[in-house]
């Protein structure tokens, strides 16, 4: 069943956003096994990232093979919080 992935990149600003978009990593996604959709922005406290998978398991293979090598030391991201889908619009 497919999931919403919702995480939080506390701290994290625009250049950190910028570095991850020079890394490749939006390119990748979209090719990525599973990956259904992806939206994005600044928060209060630093970033959130809310996409669609076909998976839990597809979202942590996509995060360990391309996100997490990527981030620059010391910065982390909040634990995944995954919601199945319920609706889609326009329906699929």
């Amino acid at each position: 069943m497919a999931v919403i992935m919702i995480s939080d990149v506390p701290g994290a600003d625009a250049d950190l956003i910028d570095g991850l978009r020079a890394a490749g990593v939006v390119e990748a996604m979209a090719a990525f096994p599973g990956f259904v959709s992806h939206v994005s922005g600044a928060t209060e406290t630093g970033y959130r990232v809310v996409e669609v998978w076909d998976s839990a398991t597809a979202h942590q293979a996509w995060f360990d093979a391309h996100i997490a090598p990527t981030l620059p030391p010391g910065v982390e991201t909040t634990p995944p919080q995954y919601i199945d889908v319920a609706l889609t619009v326009p329906e699929t």
